[in-house]
């Protein structure tokens, strides 16, 4: 396994070669020269084979970084099961909400430039959201609508990147007002960004913005603030300020915004009862969702990664100043607000963030560590104290048939094993 991941990572190193503006990336010859051990990560390797043999997910790679270098990376099993592609570190994938990540990043940067306070009412860049109401229940009454109410507090930017703005998704469907947001779903709808914003102000939060964490279209609202307050495309700005600075040129909203042809674009299977997995049609982004529509590789995720384990800098790219990063990456609400769940990790902006443990708790990772992952079980997480930067790339539909454990269960405790520093 040793042969295969280093050979692997001499691909990688030769393939992913910066424009003069971005950091060159370099493989060292062996995980313990930046501090992993090699048996550990020989394990992990072994165990993608494994999970890709056993038909568990159709392949894997993964990368992980320390400091400007790549420690280690493996490849396994198939991109496309029926022409037999190699699921590769260039290989194109969905990664859903782990464009979440990203779009707080925009959000800071503007912070750090004055033209955003992350206390900013959200309707000042979105008017539309200045008449939005709260439902009084989740439930429609006896005449089939659903009450509302005026909020009891103002929706902020911060309360989007924390998930806290009272704003309801895609996933709950138990309750009168899980449905309504269903039935208009922004996924569904039509028109660019600007036009599913005015779409999502007319649906009731379920909350009062500040009061609870609740997965959301949060990001995808922070994506049009990013729009309005920097007067570009939400696209544009990710491509110029973000992407092209950090060479991340396999990363984007639309096949015109990457390297590579809309035929490359990985499959999507799901596992069907009989345990065999099969492709299923995944419609290409049409706008540019902040909260889970870029297509990336995880030789481009990896550069993301490693400029937030490094603080917010990547060799000589500064994204984010430390101050900005510091703000960026601090845990901010508290268990009331979190509610059941969270064991061990807060939320930042975009992200989880990993809490020392309490008494007789086990760790969940070292604190101030930063992680999140996408629906179609990608995963990444970041170690500011270590340097550390771990990426990996799947495509699986969630399903009652799809084999646990998630991606992250195994990956993560393999990569922590690895951890060998002084």
């Amino acid at each position: 396994m040793a042969f295969k991941h280093a050979l692997a990572a001499l691909a990688f190193a030769t393939t992913a070669i910066l424009p003069a503006c971005a950091q060159d990336i370099q493989t060292v010859e062996t995980p313990a020269a930046l501090g992993f051990d090699p048996a550990a990560l020989d394990a992990l390797d072994a165990r993608l084979d494994q999970l890709a043999a056993e038909g568990a997910r159709p392949g894997y790679a993964a990368i992980i970084a320390r400091g400007e270098r790549i420690a280690f990376v493996s490849e396994a099993g198939m991109i496309d099961l029926e022409a037999g592609t190699p699921f590769t570190v260039d290989s194109p994938v969905r990664i859903a909400s782990m464009t979440k990540p990203v779009t707080a990043v925009a959000v800071m940067m503007l912070v750090e430039r004055g033209l955003v306070s992350l206390d900013d009412p959200v309707s000042d860049y979105i008017p539309e959201f200045a008449d939005i109401q709260v439902a009084v229940s989740p439930m429609a009454g006896e005449d089939g609508e659903i009450a509302t109410r005026a909020p009891a507090t103002v929706m902020t930017v911060e309360h989007l990147l924390t998930h806290t703005s009272g704003l309801g998704y895609i996933f709950e469907n138990q309750t009168d007002l899980g449905r309504l947001y269903l039935e208009t779903s922004l996924y569904a709808g039509e028109g660019n960004l600007e036009a599913r914003m005015q779409q999502l102000s007319a649906l009731p939060l379920y909350a009062d913005p500040g009061q609870r964490w609740i997965y959301s279209y949060s990001l995808d609202v922070a994506g049009r603030v990013v729009e309005v307050a920097s007067g570009m495309p939400f696209e544009d700005f990710l491509e110029t300020e973000l992407f092209t600075p950090l060479g991340m040129n396999s990363t984007g909203f639309f096949f015109d915004d990457v390297d590579f042809d809309e035929a490359d674009m990985s499959p999507l299977y799901v596992h069907a009862e009989s345990g065999e997995m099969v492709e299923i049609e995944q419609p290409n982004p049409t706008w540019a969702s902040g909260g889970g529509g870029l297509v990336s590789t995880a030789s481009d995720y990896i550069r993301f990664a490693m400029m937030l384990a490094n603080g917010g800098t990547l060799g000589d790219v500064r994204i984010l100043a430390p101050e900005t990063f510091a703000e960026f990456s601090r845990p901010r609400l508290t268990a009331e607000q979190l509610g059941d769940g969270w064991t061990g990790r807060n939320f930042a902006l975009g992200m989880d963030v990993v809490m020392p443990p309490a008494e007789g708790q086990q760790a969940a990772g070292v604190p101030g560590d930063l992680s999140w992952g996408g629906m179609f079980d990608t995963d990444f997480f970041v170690s500011p104290q270590t340097r550390t930067a771990a990426v990996i790339m799947t495509q699986i539909q969630p399903s009652r048939y799809r084999p646990e454990p998630r991606t992250l269960r195994v990956f993560r405790p393999m990569v922590y094993a690895s951890f060998a520093f002084d």
